[in-house]
């Protein structure tokens, strides 16, 4: 429960006094003095509850979400915190994020918080150094045009820790309404000490006034937060895997300017909306992070 918020544990209807519905009986169930039927109605209501617990299998992550999930994490140093995914293409691992995050970033390194399995089932996160910069070069390949990079990685991986070029979104962008989740760290919050992110649902909230080729930036009704920059935009494919259809880069806050005879203030208060890029523009960049290396 969020700081300065207070759970009410007060009953919705008090001791001694009525419902809604008074005395009335409510019709299909059985009130005072039903006797015989009334047993026979509380009997088989258990024995229906009781059945549906033992038939029903155990509540679990949506396979397209966990699998997103398993190829998301952390990416830190001392200037910058962002969210990035992890994508297969043949031999060659790229780690996909939004470039001003990389930018920001000081120095020739950064951590990426892998995880690993750990004893009686549990998974612990594991922090990698990875190289970003050699002096002042940098190492990443960054979109000519927008706000994403990606970088060709080095790692010891588990195998579910990338997903394959086929998972990112090449065709029809979703649409007006959609529903669509996102994965990130916002303001840098992990869901545990695994290192695993958070994980939110939202809708593409804009409708596209050009195609994707002239326009690639949709609005979704997610908030953003320092940290959740490079996360994936996603959904079902249809058959239980992940489709990657975006990128979060920024939040879009309403932006006030006020004035007094002595001072003037500017005042960014967010509207619970997030900027995020096309998916096609992934596999453009790491195309010309492979025409770079031939």
């Amino acid at each position: 429960m969020a700081p300065g918020l207070r759970e009410s544990k007060k009953d919705i209807f008090p001791p001694g006094r009525p419902s809604c519905c008074g005395n009335r009986r409510i019709i299909g169930l059985p009130g005072k003095g039903a006797g015989f039927h009334g047993s026979r109605v509380k009997n088989l209501l258990l024995a229906t509850a009781a059945f549906l617990t033992l038939a029903l299998p155990a509540a679990r992550a949506a396979a397209y979400a966990e699998a997103m999930m398993h190829a998301t994490f952390k990416l830190f140093n001392k200037d910058s915190t962002a969210t990035c995914f992890l994508l297969r293409d043949q031999d060659q691992v790229f780690l996909v994020t939004a470039a001003h995050t990389l930018e920001k970033a000081s120095g020739e390194t950064s951590i990426i918080v892998l995880r690993e399995p750990g004893e009686n089932g549990t998974t612990v996160r594991k922090d990698v150094t990875i190289p970003i910069r050699e002096g002042e070069r940098a190492l990443w390949t960054k979109h000519p045009a927008r706000d994403l990079a990606v970088l060709a990685v080095n790692l010891k991986l588990a195998a579910d820790a990338t997903l394959p070029l086929a998972a990112v979104q090449a065709g029809a962008m979703p649409g007006l309404g959609d529903p669509v989740m996102v994965l990130t760290y916002p303001a840098r919050v992990e869901a545990n000490g695994a290192g695993f992110p958070i994980a939110r649902h939202g809708v593409v909230a804009s409708f596209p006034a050009a195609p994707v080729a002239d326009d690639p930036v949709f609005v979704l009704d997610i908030n953003s937060w320092d940290g959740d920059s490079g996360g994936p935009v996603f959904r079902d494919d249809g058959t239980g895997k992940p489709r990657i259809v975006g990128l979060v880069i920024e939040r879009i806050n309403h932006v006030e300017t006020i004035k007094s005879e002595r001072e003037s203030r500017k005042i960014e208060t967010p509207m619970g909306l997030s900027k995020a890029l096309h998916a096609p523009l992934i596999l453009e960049t790491i195309e010309k992070a492979r025409a770079a290396e031939r």
